[in-house]
């Protein structure tokens, strides 16, 4: 009887199934000849339950559990449980980084955690110097103002002593100076030091003592950014580590640990993250940030785009309230609860007035407030397509779109709020039928790739160039009705297989 070899080194689909691979890009050909999510390549990370320590497992029973518990090439993984993100564990086999595609070109290196930053070697203190210059204030969205940014204040003194933060900073550092050089040596560091974070986050979020807490919620917290941002092109299966910080949050929930600035941070970066991969989703935040989420990275002249992204959310529960009920019954319509609910939540928007917004007199205060109506005409985009299920060439949808894309236009796109342009962008572009629009979208994305080197922003954009193939095509078919039905996120879910990278 014919058995199949397991691949080590396709994609993950193929090596689910037990299939030999040819590792085509962006999709392998067994996958498009079967027309299934070919679920791409790279590193597999995955917050996984551990309730109960694991027993002993038999040969075959561990060979099938290496794919859940992210095994690579070993076929027995181990689980640690720990007690912060209880009822979850991170496993990481031994070469859980020497991913797929980096198996050809690149050896394994014997895991190295770096010491105190005195003693990095001369490349870590390279790669630890352009966090601190550069990277900490790309990836930042608050206003400079001659300030620190909110990631330099509040990250890179914690690095000095948390090596799993240290070594995820590092990490992303030589990821980002590789998309600026195309040097494929900086790759390999980067997965080195992202293989160390992993081992050494297993380690402290085990040992007990609230000193650990800030540290491991802080690297979870820049392993999502650094995924979201740097990971695998196509990747469909990029570690949801928002699961590990929702777990490490309820474990601390009765207690005051996010009394401290650092602490309300990391809480506002999680709500952001939280909110907008909702919205990708297609399903509620997994958590309420009602009341934990007042402003963008913790800043108080960002409290206005804050108060967008609540409404965000509630948008997201109404979708997912309304996906349910539609999956338990025949009934299509919505019910009496749900269009009220739809109805609050435009008459939110239309009164939030933030020419009004103290901004306490900032150079940058009309980019803040620019930004903030860009999110707010967003909001009212995703409220419809979720409500109504209406979308452009819809009036209502289109003038929405113009009214969005014009308040980006008018923020220079070296601003640091450009950071955060990422959704309203996408959702104004995705819903964009004007080609002078759709010009100037994909115009803007190139320009802040230029400015930021973030290989997410070029995924996203080609996210959006099929999602405008997809109306074309209904429009050709149906009409503009058609056209106004076709929904962006469901376009990438279907041909994507993954999210869209939106914060």
């Amino acid at each position: 009887m014919a058995t199949h070899k397991r691949t080590r080194t396709g994609c993950w689909t193929c090596r689910e199934a037990g299939y030999k691979c040819d590792e085509q890009k962006p999709f392998c050909s067994r996958c498009t000849r079967l027309k299934i999510i070919c679920k791409g390549y790279g590193v597999k990370l995955k917050w996984q339950d551990g309730t109960s320590t694991p027993a002993k497992l038999s040969r075959k029973s561990t060979r099938k559990r290496s794919v859940d518990q992210l095994s690579v090439s070993m076929s027995t993984p181990g689980s640690m449980v720990s007690r912060f993100s209880t009822p979850f564990s991170l496993s990481s086999p031994e070469n859980a980084f020497s991913s797929p595609e980096s198996t050809k070109s690149m050896p394994l290196l014997p895991a190295v955690s770096p010491g105190p930053s005195s003693d990095l070697s001369p490349g870590d203190r390279y790669l630890f110097h352009h966090w601190i210059d550069h990277l900490s204030t790309l990836i930042s969205v608050a206003p400079r103002n001659a300030n620190s940014t909110p990631f330099q204040l509040h990250l890179t003194s914690m690095a000095y002593d948390s090596a799993a933060l240290r070594s995820t900073i590092l990490s992303m550092a030589a990821n980002h100076l590789g998309s600026l050089s195309n040097n494929s040596s900086l790759r390999l560091q980067a997965y080195r030091h992202q293989r160390d974070a992993i081992r050494e986050l297993q380690q402290i979020i085990q040992e007990p003592g609230d000193r650990n807490h800030e540290p491991a919620f802080a690297t979870v917290m820049m392993m999502q950014v650094s995924s979201r941002l740097f990971g695998v092109d196509d990747e469909a299966n990029v570690a949801n580590h928002l699961m590990g910080a929702k777990a490490m949050v309820a474990c601390h929930k009765e207690e005051d640990w996010a009394a401290s600035s650092s602490a309300r941070f990391l809480m506002s970066l999680f709500a952001y993250h939280d909110i907008l991969s909702s919205v990708s989703r297609g399903a509620r935040p997994l958590v309420d940030h009602a009341t934990d989420f007042t402003a963008l990275e913790g800043e108080k002249d960002m409290e206005s785009i804050a108060n967008v992204l609540l409404v965000v959310a509630r948008i997201s529960e109404l979708q997912q309230t309304i996906k349910r009920r539609r999956m338990e019954s025949t009934e299509t319509a919505l019910s009496e609860e749900e269009d009220a609910t739809g109805r609050v939540l435009q008459q939110i928007l239309l009164n939030m007035d933030f020419k009004t917004s103290n901004h306490n007199g900032l150079s940058n205060e009309t980019d803040v407030r620019n930004t903030a109506e860009a999110y707010r005409h967003a909001a009212f985009i995703y409220l419809y397509r979720t409500w109504l299920d209406i979308g452009a060439p819809n009036p209502i949808s289109v003038d929405h779109v113009q009214r969005c894309l014009s308040y980006i236009e008018q923020v220079d796109v070296r601003s640091p709020l450009t950071t955060a342009h990422i959704w309203p962008l996408f959702t104004a572009g995705c819903e964009a039928v004007d080609n002078a629009q759709r010009q100037f979208v994909r115009a803007r994305f190139g320009d802040m790739y230029t400015t930021k080197q973030f290989p997410s922003l070029k995924r996203v954009m080609r996210d959006i160039e099929d999602v405008w193939a997809a109306k074309d095509m209904e429009q050709l078919v149906q009409g503009q009705d058609g056209m106004a039905k076709v929904d962006c996120i469901q376009v990438i879910l279907r041909r994507r297989g993954r999210e869209v990278d939106l914060a």
